[in-house]
């Protein structure tokens, strides 16, 4: 299911689909306007259940400084229930542009990479695993026989990642993340706040597996490790400081930020602009976001596919067949 944030003139998912550079399919070349210059419009897809936090608000920033430096482009910021709904929307040509690390590896030979997000100075970031505090789980290990929650299946740092801890704790990790798990019982929510609801509100579920950016404020500043201190992104003042109080259990290795990607057989005039005026974005270029919110990324430098072994390493590790995205 996709939303439009309405940052452009809507032009609906159906209005976007990829082609061949004639605009007889709706996502490139010119449509028919009294100057010429009137492109089709370009769709940005993106996740509010996959990334913690993403708000309309949060784009606008984004879109608004891609229309101001690409002379006429629209671009359409809208949000998909999850990365496999990404997925098959750009490789159906109903969407240009997204940014996730799992499509990309899941299609390399029809995905091309723009570059890698920074986010608040830093490129990298955390999948962590939390408990309550009234727990009886102390380690990884402990959670074996026990049921554990997760974000949307393919997520990176809601899934892989979490799944790949407890593997290397010893536990068999079974079919998951697409199937059963043998030596733990796995609840996929479909999103990170979702997770996290799941651990604090059922009985049943004794830990969490997502991305630190909803784990951050839940956790004592004490109990993370260093690595997270020096070098995420999200570190701040609020570290901590909200109820109800969760307790780590693991910190994953650093992760590389989602690249922004395209897909490869987009044609449409202004895509190398578009494209370039993206790996132009540096700390400060963008406004800051209205309301409680911050911009989803800072930076976008170039990057290719190799900047993904770790994730790739975790994919073969966990046995897991991307086909069934």
């Amino acid at each position: 299911m996709l939303q439009s944030t309405g940052i452009a003139l809507t032009a609906g998912l159906a209005g976007c689909s990829g082609g061949s550079g004639d605009g007889s399919d709706g996502s490139s070349g010119t449509t028919v306007g009294s100057s010429g210059n009137d492109y089709e419009p370009i769709t940005f897809l993106e996740t509010p259940a996959e990334t913690p936090g993403d708000t309309e608000e949060m784009w606008e920033p984004f879109a608004e400084y891609l229309q101001s430096e690409v002379d006429g482009l629209e671009l359409n910021v809208e949000f998909a229930d999850n990365t496999s709904a990404i997925g098959q929307a750009l490789l159906n040509n109903q969407a240009e542009m997204t940014r996730s690390d799992i499509v990309l590896l899941a299609n390399p030979d029809e995905i091309d990479v723009v570059g890698i997000v920074e986010e608040g100075g830093a490129s990298v970031y955390f999948s962590a695993l939390a408990t309550l505090p009234d727990s009886d789980i102390e380690e990884t290990t402990d959670i074996e026989g026990r049921s554990i929650a997760f974000a949307d299946r393919p997520s990176t740092s809601g899934s892989l990642y979490p799944n790949y801890m407890l593997s290397q704790a010893g536990l068999d990790t079974g079919e998951a993340p697409y199937g059963d798990p043998v030596d733990y019982d796995g609840s996929w929510t479909g999103s990170h706040r979702n997770a996290v609801q799941t651990l604090i509100n059922r009985e049943d579920i004794v830990a969490c597996g997502c991305d630190i950016a909803v784990l951050l404020n839940h956790v004592p500043e004490d109990q993370w490790p260093d690595r997270v201190r020096e070098r995420s992104g999200r570190w701040d003042g609020d570290v901590g400081t909200e109820s109800p109080e969760l307790e780590l259990v693991e910190a994953s290795t650093s992760l590389p930020f989602s690249p922004i990607i395209s897909r490869g057989n987009w044609e449409h005039p202004l895509r190398s602009d578009i494209e370039e005026a993206i790996v132009s974005i540096n700390d400060g270029t963008l406004r800051e976001p209205d309301g409680d919110v911050g911009n989803p990324l800072t930076a976008v430098t170039e990057a290719s596919i190799e900047e993904y072994q770790p994730v790739i390493d975790v994919i073969n590790t966990l046995d897991i067949d991307l086909g069934q995205l």
